[in-house]
Order: C-alpha cells, then sequence, then structure tokens
C-alpha cells in the first residue's frame, strides 16, 4: 500500500497550479482538437465520481520527490523537460499531457529548493493551463508574490491545492474529465520518469527501488481509466504502451503481510494502530526493464 505523506507537503498535489503572472510574448497557435468525451462508450463509461475518486488515486509527485531527497539523491536538471519544448505543443491532447509533466518538474525543483531555476516552468504551467482554459482557478496575482519567497511555501501549496481541486471537478463537470485524465497521466509518468533514473546509493536504492515497485498498483487504475476513453486513438496509443510497461510490473510481486494490530492509548482515548504491511518483491533488472518502457512512453510524450 502506498504511504501518504502527511503536514504540509501533501498541499503541493496543487503544484500544477503554480502559476507565473507574466505573460509569453507571443501566443502559440489555438488547438484544434476538442478534448470533450463524447469519445467514450457506452459500454466504457465510467460515472463523473469514479473518474474523480480515481484521478485523486494517483499519487502527487511529491510522494516520490521528498523520498528522493531524504535519501540524498543528487538533483539533477539534466532529468527535467526542456522548457523550451513548450513551443512543440499545439494540440489540446499534448498540453494536457506536458502540464502534468511542468508540473511534476516543478515539484522536484522546489523540494530541492531549486527556486532560482523555476521561472521558465512556472511560465510553461500558466501558458498551458490557459491554453486549457484552466487557469481562471488560480490566483496568478497572489502566487506570484508569495513564489518570491521560499519562507511563503505553505501558503502557495494551499493556495495551489484548493485550484487543482477545482480545476479537476470544473473539467469534469464540463464534460472535459479526459483532460484531466490526462494530466494525471503525464504527472505519474514523469515522476516514474525520475525515480527510475536517478542515480542511488545503498541502502536509500532498496527504498526507491521499493516505491517504483508500489507503482504496479497505480497502473493497474490508470488502466482503467484511460480504458474509459479508447474510442480515441490518441488515448489508445497511451493505453497500448501502458499494456507493454505493465509486462515489466507483472515481474513485481507485492505480499500482503499481517500482523496483530497494536493497542495504545492516545491523549486518554483507546486507538488501534494497524502492523500489518505491503512487501515488495523487486530487483535491479526489473526496475532496469520498467526503466526502458517508462523512458519510451516519457520521450513520446515530451516530443
Amino acid at each position: 500500500m502506498i504511504n501518504k505523506i502527511v503536514s504540509s507537503l501533501i498541499l503541493i498535489t496543487g503544484i500544477l497550479g503554480l502559476f507565473f503572472v507574466s505573460c509569453a510574448p507571443e501566443r502559440r497557435e489555438e488547438a484544434t482538437d476538442l478534448l470533450t468525451d463524447t469519445m467514450i462508450a457506452e459500454d466504457m463509461e465510467m460515472t463523473d465520481e469514479n473518474v474523480g475518486e480515481m484521478i485523486s488515486g494517483v499519487p502527487n509527485p511529491v510522494e516520490m520527490s521528498v523520498l528522493l531527497q531524504r535519501s540524498d539523491v543528487v538533483y539533477s536538471q539534466d532529468l527535467l523537460n526542456p522548457d523550451g519544448n513548450i513551443n512543440n505543443y499545439n494540440t489540446n491532447f499534448k498540453r494536457a499531457l506536458n502540464l502534468g509533466v511542468y508540473g511534476t518538474d516543478l515539484v522536484y525543483m522546489n523540494i530541492y529548493d531549486r527556486t532560482v531555476t523555476t521561472l521558465s516552468y512556472l511560465r510553461n504551467v500558466q501558458e498551458l493551463a490557459d491554453d486549457l482554459r484552466i487557469g481562471q482557478f488560480f490566483d496568478y496575482e497572489t502566487l506570484n508574490r508569495l513564489s518570491e519567497s521560499s519562507r511563503n511555501v505553505d501558503s502557495v501549496l494551499y493556495i495551489t491545492n484548493r485550484g487543482f481541486d477545482n480545476m479537476t471537478r470544473y473539467l469534469i463537470d464540463q464534460g472535459r474529465s479526459s483532460i484531466a485524465v490526462l494530466i494525471a497521466y503525464g504527472t505519474w509518468i514523469e515522476s516514474l520518469y525520475i525515480a527510475a533514473n536517478i542515480r542511488t546509493m545503498p541502502p536509500n536504492k532498496e527504498r526507491i527501488h521499493q516505491r517504483i515497485g508500489e507503482q504496479k498498483i497505480v497502473l493497474d487504475n490508470i488502466l482503467l481509466l484511460l480504458n474509459n476513453y479508447r474510442n480515441d486513438p490518441n488515448f489508445n496509443d497511451l493505453f497500448n504502451d501502458l499494456m507493454d510497461l505493465k509486462e515489466e510490473f507483472d515481474k513485481v510481486s507485492i505480499s500482503y503481510v499481517y500482523e496483530e494490530p497494536e493497542t495504545k492509548v492516545v491523549d486518554g482515548n483507546l486507538v488501534v494502530v494497524d502492523k500489518s504491511r505491503s512487501e515488495v518483491n523487486i530487483n535491479q533488472e526489473i526496475v532496469d526493464g520498467i526503466a526502458d518502457q517508462v523512458n519510451y512512453i516519457r520521450n513520446k510524450i515530451i516530443d
């Protein structure tokens, strides 16, 4: 089971909305693909509630980024999607995917306190969100003012988390849940790409490999989401790529180890502590196979 990181860091789920207020000198061409939910076949259709719940179940990128930082993994700018690639994204399909990618890169940079290098990435995230007509859910002026200092990070994360939640609900209500799915897909792939390609050393190497192996469960849920939109050839392509990735993840075994729960008194109340856990069986060869397929998928996304 994937552990959730508590405290204010969890608010970084909404880092995708951490947008810079300045505008680019010129706008890219308007996308022609509408990306509404009309492509969903009746026999595949999930309810809006199902889609929203499954999207919220995709791990936010802070979890992996925090793990890497706490494991003393050296920051690598070379792993990020070059900021100049934004000029290649002239369809809503590519913009939604790369909104997830650039948002994850922002998380990675902010966790490592690389605030000086975030400027162009903030601008890219803003432009992509505006192009997708979902930038209205974020207070750009306030975010720009607060983001000038790392001391305001909690406030920034609260505002952006709220904006991201509103954005997802809006997309689903407007029959555009496919865009929310693409953003989540791009976020997850980029997080997995970074984790699978950083240089690790024992013993923290094993911790990171365990977290990669845990993504087997997430992959199954994302496949269910994508299957909902497979009438669209682009989504079908993403689905098929993930099926190839699934072949690598099928080599990972996850077992549930039951242990007797512990009871203790906290603040005068009796609390039951679940001590059961999941064990992930994964090795370097499996990680290398996962990395190869993830790299292939990610390079298609950012191309």
